[in-house]
């Protein structure tokens, strides 16, 4: 993985953690026999580099954690994680 320095807009999400990480989520949605795709962005916070492991089972304790808890995952049938997509890793220490 490949990391970039952190701009301002990620400083502001990275709770001055060294790390930042964006995962976009990819779930399958199904209601009344209608399927659906959804993509949710997931911000990763560390102070140690995260594997590729580590990063997509933090993403999908995180998007698994929104699925259980927010309002507008509860009127489907089925929701299931079916793709991680790594979109960004920056390194505080990086200029």
């Amino acid at each position: 993985m490949k990391y970039y320095p952190m701009t301002d807009d990620v400083k502001k999400f990275s709770n001055n953690q060294r790390f930042a990480y964006n995962v976009v989520v990819n779930l399958y949605t199904c209601k009344d026999e209608k399927d659906d795709y959804i993509n949710k962005n997931v911000r990763i916070g560390s102070n140690e580099k995260l594997s590729e492991e580590e990063l997509i089972q933090s993403a999908t304790n995180v998007v698994n954690g929104l699925i259980d808890s927010k309002e507008e995952f509860k009127h489907y049938d089925l929701v299931k994680i079916v793709g991680i997509t790594f979109a960004g890793a920056y390194d505080r220490h990086l200029k």
